[in-house]
């Protein structure tokens, strides 16, 4: 049984971030649901899906690709036949196109209703949390069992284990049963997935949950595949009141206000153009040093050396990667890597360095779906004057105590930035 917070001094603090969210107007979404039947583009699928793809049919319309709603090759009748079906929520299959780093694109069908889920990474068990799914999950990656993630995951954590997520053991997989496994952007490769479980019927769906230019559509297609759309939605409406806050606010910034920064995984190692970290980098409202070079996973994560990042010299540098978490109370495992990464000798005449503008964050709110967590932070980093009054951590605790369904108070557990924004 999932428990809710009943601190009152959570509450409150939830109360007062919900109205500063709600008070900042919607804006049009910025992405494309990327479900077959949503034949105009847009975000959602509705009765102007049915009107275009008429208008296909009658000519007045020019076909897109999602308009294929049945995905047999053709736009007809049977489109608007699917299209119908989906918005009743009575479809017999789903076809869907999702993000990857290495095809960018791939389309999957998923046999519909989804009653047996095996998920591999942690992220996807967090997205299922979100949309109160996670009792159709019968199988997990072993990442969930691990302690530091037996916190959030107190259900979860207990459920049957089917390898690493980067490795699966597909023969446990396949005793399950399940429906769909839900997969990484990036791994495992899909010869040690997809391709040992053709024949069985059990279609493979890879989502992130943690990219910030592809993460709202993803949660929303979980919504359509579980039949959680409501509750789906009701999670991207609070992540996008964040998002809009920050991004209205930006918005009064020229492109000389922003300021110089090095996202990095490891000290050599930045996030270029693609990656998490750039995309963060962009949406707070900085410009990423690096965002041009290639190199390393999906070619977003190269190596530098001390002399390209001297002559880069960054005003700010924000490492995405960093010891802490939610089993992790104590605050002198990433103070030391704080202390290592300002007292690089050779990097010491860096900007960022001599102002000590270096920022920690772990991945347990970078690399899931409450990665707006780590952007709030990160906007209140870069622009302290414009975000005075934005709370990250309250932002934070409500996505704990509303979409994950846990007693956890930050006030007094976890350890997941450095310096403490009071310290910053």
């Amino acid at each position: 049984m999932r428990r809710m917070a009943s601190n009152p001094s959570v509450l409150a603090m939830i109360i007062v971030l919900s109205a500063l969210l709600a008070a900042i107007p919607a804006v049009a979404a910025d992405y494309t649901l990327g479900i077959f039947g949503n034949a105009n583009m847009d975000d959602k699928i509705d009765e102007s899906d049915i009107e275009y793809v008429q208008g296909i049919i009658a000519g007045t319309n020019e076909a897109t690709t999602l308009a294929d709603a049945n995905y047999d090759g053709k736009i007809d009748e049977l489109d608007i036949i699917q299209i119908e079906k989906i918005i009743r929520g009575d479809e017999e299959n789903l076809t869907l196109e999702t993000f990857t780093i290495y095809e960018k694109v791939k389309v999957v069908t998923v046999p519909k209703p989804v009653n047996r889920v095996v998920v591999l990474p942690i992220s996807g068990g967090e997205a299922i949390n979100c949309i109160n799914s996670s009792d159709k999950v019968v199988g997990v990656g072993s990442g969930f069992s691990e302690d530091n993630n037996k916190v959030i995951f107190p259900y979860l954590s207990q459920l049957p284990t089917v390898g690493k997520w980067s490795d699966p053991d597909v023969e446990a997989i396949i005793k399950l049963k399940p429906d769909l496994v839900i997969s990484d952007v990036r791994w495992p490769d899909p010869e040690l997935l997809e391709d040992k479980l053709q024949g069985f019927d059990i279609p493979v769906v890879r989502m992130g949950f943690t990219y910030p230019d592809f993460s709202i559509q993803e949660m929303i297609m979980l919504g359509y595949i579980l039949d959680e759309r409501d509750r789906a939605m009701e999670f991207v409406d609070f992540e996008e009141g964040c998002l809009n806050l920050i991004e209205d606010r930006l918005s009064t910034l020229s492109e000389a206000d922003k300021p110089r920064v090095y996202p990095m995984y490891s000290i050599y190692k930045p996030g270029s153009e693609g990656s998490i970290v750039h995309m963060l980098c962009l949406k707070a409202g900085g410009t990423n040093v690096a965002s041009d070079l290639r190199g390393g996973t999906g070619g977003m994560y190269p190596e530098v050396d001390a002399e390209w990042l001297i002559t880069a010299n960054p005003e700010i540098m924000f490492q995405w990667s960093s010891p802490g978490g939610y089993e992790v109370d104590d605050i002198s495992g990433i103070k030391d890597e704080w202390k290592k990464i300002i007292s690089t000798p050779e990097l010491s005449n860096v900007t960022a360095i001599k102002d000590q503008k270096v920022y920690l964050l772990t991945t347990a709110i970078t690399s899931r779906p409450c990665w707006f967590v780590s952007l709030a932070y990160l906007a209140k980093w870069f622009h302290p004057e414009l975000f005075k009054d934005l709370d990250p951590q309250a932002i934070h605790q409500e996505y704990l105590t509303r979409f994950q369904g846990l007693d956890y108070d930050l006030k007094t557990r976890g350890v997941f930035v450095y310096p403490p924004l009071e310290e910053s």
